[in-house]
């Protein structure tokens, strides 16, 4: 059998206004401080020194400034922007976090726990649902794939989230970085005709937290334990080694190089 290596690397914008200021980004747009430009410049100056087979951005302001800072050319994808966070878009984290609470105690009885299951409609914004996928390799996934990704621990605890109305659950958010991520590794794989490739994802800082959620699913290395609570500081690198099946053009394992390294910025 075939294989093909993937290397895939993915980088959190960099520093925002609303960063500074404790507020939620989401599918608002805040541009980059001067300490954030800089930084993202830092960044561009080590992956500049990298080839790159393909390299996809969030459509969002903030990450194509942090892409213009590195200096490198890439194609827009709205797969990879951040949470919509609806109405508590643009507001102080506190005050999304007050807003969640409230949230959970409509649901809760008189004792604070939760009656039975919750469950509702995905409840998510019409700019992240708009994308085509740009193959039809898909068909081509097996199913033990599928499985696995279903059967991700993180996954099934993003089923119970609780979020205030208007709010793009988690859930919604595995599933689309999860159908880029498949996307991208089947194009490389079906396409190209060498043995290694290497891709770049420039996005947000949630996006980065789920690259890491999904591709736990098919990696024997020992991945953080609670990825959900796991820091990511802009301009941040992750680095992810994917092994594709050339036969399904699906992932067969991955190995974790780096989760959200800053080293590069202080070299």
């Amino acid at each position: 059998m075939l294989v093909m290596k993937v290397k895939l690397l993915v980088v959190r914008h960099g520093e925002t206004h609303y960063n500074t200021e404790h507020r939620i980004n989401g599918q608002y747009n805040s541009n980059l401080t001067p300490a954030g430009i800089q930084e993202s410049e830092a960044c561009g100056r080590y992956l500049r020194d990298i080839h790159f087979d393909k390299v996809l951005v969030s459509d969002l302001g903030r990450t194509l400034q942090t892409l213009q800072c590195f200096g490198i050319a890439g194609e827009r994808d709205v797969r990879l922007r951040d949470r919509n966070f609806g109405p508590h878009n643009g507001e102080l984290y506190a005050s999304y976090a007050r807003a969640k609470h409230e949230e959970r105690q409509k649901l809760c009885n008189g004792s604070g726990n939760i009656v039975g299951q919750y469950t509702v409609p995905s409840v998510t914004s019409s700019c992240v649902l708009s994308y085509s996928s740009p193959s039809n390799l898909k068909k081509k996934i097996n199913r033990h794939q599928e499985s696995r990704s279903r059967d991700n621990a993180y996954y099934k605890e993003m089923l119970s989230e609780i979020e205030p109305p208007g709010v793009e659950r988690y859930e919604d958010l595995f599933l689309r970085i999860e159908d880029l991520i498949q996307d991208t590794v089947q194009e490389m794989s079906a396409e190209l005709c060498k043995e290694k490739a290497t891709v770049l994802f420039v996005t947000h800082c949630s996006p980065v937290r789920v690259c890491a959620m999904v591709l736990s699913s098919f990696s024997s290395d020992i991945f953080p334990r609670d990825l959900r609570k796991l820091n990511i500081p802009n301009n941040s690198i992750s680095e992810y080694k994917i092994t594709v099946c050339d036969e399904t053009h699906s992932i067969d394992r991955v190995e974790l190089i780096r989760l959200a390294s800053t080293k590069h910025l202080h070299v």
